[in-house]
């Protein structure tokens, strides 16, 4: 039956098989697996399942590294310009803030401000309305069928306008 030592032994006893375990944890690993039946089976299996790996482990051959390095003292040699690194375009603006929090938290919160200010809606702004006195309008009737004649008129600025409208000719205009 698994105990508290168990729960915290188990996620290691991998790493006590692979020996990957500092000496405390080590020796703590160990001391428990002596002491359960549980996690001393554990510990058994990894370690069949370690040597098994390693028999069927294919060696690997090392790498042909004889033209590695003259191609590596050539390109030295040769004295190549290496393409310039270009920072960002952002970068000069972020440098002098980066060391400095308060100052990058400070330019923060007064863009944030700024943003809010103009994004935020204003109170509705009252449009002046054009005052007019008021207007008199008469209409007169002529005698012509085709004609017309209309009075506008003013009595506080004693202003009076008078339109004439003759629709009989058109090329005439009044």
């Amino acid at each position: 039956m698994p105990t508290l030592g168990c729960l915290w032994n188990r996620p290691r006893l991998e790493r006590l098989v692979d020996g990957a375990l500092g000496p405390r944890l080590g020796r703590m690993a160990t001391a428990h697996a002596s002491r359960c039946e549980g996690c001393r089976s554990e510990v058994e299996r990894l370690r069949r399942l370690r040597l098994l790996v390693q028999s069927v482990e294919i060696p690997v051959a090392d790498p042909e590294w004889s033209g590695f390095w003259p191609a590596i003292r050539v390109r030295i040699a040769s004295d190549e310009a290496s393409a310039p690194m270009r920072d960002a375009w952002w970068l000069p603006f972020w440098k002098p803030l980066w060391g400095h929090p308060r100052v990058a938290l400070g330019g923060l919160v007064v863009s944030s401000l700024a943003m809010a200010l103009i994004l935020w809606p204003s109170p509705p702004v009252p449009v002046p309305t054009a005052l007019a006195a008021p207007i008199q309008v008469k209409d007169v009737s002529t005698p012509d069928p085709d004609g017309g004649v209309m009075v506008y008129s003013n009595p506080d600025d004693d202003v009076t306008v008078i339109w004439v409208f003759n629709t009989g000719d058109q090329g005439e205009q009044s």
